[in-house]
């Protein structure tokens, strides 16, 4: 017990060491990222329909969200997803809103991995569904579903997360669903940029000989210190 309590008060002693340089790089941080949006184009998304046999581009089974000048081809397990949701039979069309359902999209986020890239992701492909009839709401309860109150009334919303490829020119593909309206898709890519911020490295530079020896002055100082906290727990035995 004894080794292990002076131990303790050794080890509290050595970490003072550096105590004072690594708060003030801490407060005083030079450097940063910021990420950027880029807007690539827009479309409006009029349809979804599904692959029925493999060719050139297009895997069978693929949903394709199909737009004026670009159709989004999603990978097929998520395909298999959404596929399920609307071909569910249910009698209305399904709404295609933001995360808050109260707002249909201004834009759904299409995000490309890099300017150049044909893939694709989206990560906020919500549905909303508004009944009050029970055999709709079992239904969509197996769809995994969740109930939402909204404006006195109960909703129903899913949102899903979808990758996959997309082309400008499109082979020909019958639609198997229509949404009430098109909805807009705005096509982006991110860019993360790290920054230096001058002033603060020439500043950390410039105080760090000072803070280091303030430092070791500490650490000498406390050693003996802790030095008497090992005596004082051997006396106390």
């Amino acid at each position: 017990m004894l080794f292990r309590k002076t131990t303790a008060a050794v080890l509290a002693a050595t970490l003072m060491l550096n105590g004072c340089t690594v708060m003030m790089w801490g407060v005083n941080y030079p450097f940063s990222e910021t990420t950027a949006r880029k807007h690539v184009d827009k479309d409006q998304i009029r349809a979804f329909g599904v692959v029925a046999k493999d060719n050139a581009q297009l895997e069978k089974g693929s949903l394709v969200m199909m737009g004026g000048k670009y159709w989004f081809v999603v990978n097929p397990e998520d395909s298999a997803k959404l596929t399920g949701i609307l071909k569910a039979g249910l009698d209305k069309q399904f709404q295609m809103v933001e995360p808050n359902p109260r707002f249909a999209y201004q834009a759904l986020p299409v995000k490309l991995e890099s300017p150049a890239s044909q893939n694709f992701s989206t990560d906020d492909l919500c549905l909303r569904y508004d009944t009050d009839r029970p055999a709709d709401i079992a239904k969509l309860k197996q769809l995994e579903f969740e109930a939402v109150e909204l404006d006195n009334r109960t909703i129903y919303t899913r949102c899903v997360s979808a990758k996959g490829k997309y082309y400008a020119t499109p082979q020909e593909l019958n639609a198997d669903y229509h949404f009430e309206q098109s909805v807009p898709a705005d096509i982006y890519y991110t860019v993360t940029e790290k920054h230096t911020d001058k002033s603060k490295l020439f500043e950390n530079i410039a105080y760090t000989p000072t803070t280091l020896i303030l430092d070791a002055v500490g650490a000498v100082l406390a050693l003996p210190i802790a030095a008497l906290i090992a005596v004082s727990n051997s006396s106390d035995k």
